[in-house]
């Protein structure tokens, strides 16, 4: 599967991954600590027409936030899987393919003249079919979304809130198009990606990251053999993988300092990006407090790149509340509480 195979001593927190992930809760408070400077409004300017984001289902079948040139592939590769997630519930309304089909094509008919919030579009789509079911006209919605033919947007004017939007695919994003006829050549794009993004990883995190079947990404990592390297990470267990090209900046990567303060999101991609080699990031005795019970990353407090708690708004006080899971230093202790403070001024800075 590999060019070569080496063995080193790689420091398991000298990289760590990062992808646009899309998340509802602690989103604008993890891009205000991670970006400096950061302001909403160039959130929404990037998601808007002619800006460089889209919001795409794809792994796993959740959303995420894909730089234009980048969201195809995405998309492309993850298609067979959300779609037949939705063709699933579809089955549980006796709704069938070629139904789901239609209502999609009712919902892309109604915005030609322009975007519309979901309730309005809802409303437009049951105006023209009187006689629906309660689930034909969101699931068609869904459909024609996932297919690629519309797009959502959050045109909210806080972060705090959501107001979903849809408008066909050319009017919100000029130019964009998802569709592929080759889903292999967009996986091992996408794969070649997550290794770049992540590597050295574990295939299990890579399966966890992409939630593809495992043939296809054993298919993509056949044909990247050639780019890819196998070693040994100090501290972790088993083979890992990275980009050959990589392997030099690897080597001479160094482990973040101990007092590099980071307050993350919920599902944040760095974390999002393993599973089996999770234990670079965190103390296995303090999973269920980092890990919600499916496994998704709760907001977290990060030190020298390793949780070290959780954070979270809350909306009634409008303050940060916080959990360590141990003591910590007084100097990292006061970089902790700079961050929180900070993060709380910035969601006070959003409008409820």
């Amino acid at each position: 599967m590999t060019a070569h195979s080496s063995t080193a001593s790689y420091s398991s927190r000298a990289k760590t991954g990062w992808t646009f992930r899309c998340t509802r809760h602690s989103r604008p408070g993890s891009a205000g600590t991670r970006l400096p400077g950061f302001r909403p409004g160039q959130l929404r300017d990037a998601l808007s027409p002619g800006g460089g984001l889209v919001k795409v289902r794809c792994m796993r079948r959740t959303l995420h936030l894909w730089p234009l040139d980048q969201a195809c592939d995405a998309h492309a590769a993850t298609l067979r899987l959300h779609l037949g997630a939705t063709a699933a519930a579809a089955r549980r309304h006796h709704l069938s393919v070629p139904e789901l089909a239609r209502w999609a094509e009712s919902s892309i008919t109604e915005l030609h003249d322009g975007p519309l919030s979901y309730r309005d579009l809802q409303e437009r789509i049951g105006k023209q079919h009187p006689a629906t079911g309660v689930e034909e006209i969101p699931l068609g919605i869904k459909w024609a979304w996932e297919s690629g033919h519309i797009a959502c947007r959050n045109t909210a004017t806080s972060l705090h809130r959501e107001a979903r939007q849809f408008a066909l695919l050319n009017h919100a994003h000029p130019g964009l198009s998802l569709a592929s006829d080759d889903p292999h050549a967009a996986t091992i794009r996408l794969v070649r990606r997550y290794l770049r993004a992540y590597g050295p990883a574990a295939e299990g995190d890579l399966l966890w990251w992409s939630g593809l079947p495992r043939t296809q990404v054993s298919l993509a990592l056949a044909a990247l053999r050639p780019e890819i390297t196998l070693l040994h990470v100090h501290g972790l267990k088993g083979e890992q993988m990275a980009l050959t090209c990589d392997i030099d900046q690897l080597r001479t990567s160094q482990p973040l300092p101990d007092d590099h303060v980071r307050l993350l999101a919920f599902e944040d991609p760095s974390f999002k990006g393993y599973f089996t080699t999770r234990s670079r990031y965190h103390d296995p005795a303090h999973t269920t407090r980092a890990f919600n019970p499916i496994g998704e990353v709760r907001a977290t407090i990060t030190v020298a790149g390793r949780i070290a708690g959780t954070w979270a708004w809350d909306k009634k006080t409008r303050t940060v509340q916080h959990e360590l899971f141990a003591r910590a230093p007084r100097h990292v202790s006061r970089l902790i509480r700079l961050q929180l403070d900070r993060t709380q001024a910035f969601l006070r800075g959003e409008p409820c």
